[in-house]
């Protein structure tokens, strides 16, 4: 299995990793739109993050973001 790690806002975590988008898209909808948006843009499948988040540039502003490790859809199993 390949896994890629890519640096995404923190705020995504759950959505991503559980596949539950109520919480960000009550919070944020617009975060949540992004969310999805590179979800199936990337085509990777998200496994899990890191446990401590940094600030850093993402999306032209400084955010809370975390590692988050992936592989391509199709192979999470």
């Amino acid at each position: 299995m390949k896994i890629v790690t890519v640096v995404l806002p923190a705020a995504w975590a759950s959505a991503l990793i559980n596949n539950d988008w109520s919480g960000l898209e009550y919070d944020d909808p617009d975060e949540a739109a992004k969310a999805k948006a590179w979800q199936m843009e990337s085509g990777l499948f998200v496994l899990s993050c890191s446990d401590e988040a940094f600030v850093t540039w993402y999306d032209d502003c400084l955010t809370s973001c975390l590692e988050y490790y992936c592989t391509p859809v199709g192979e999470e199993s």
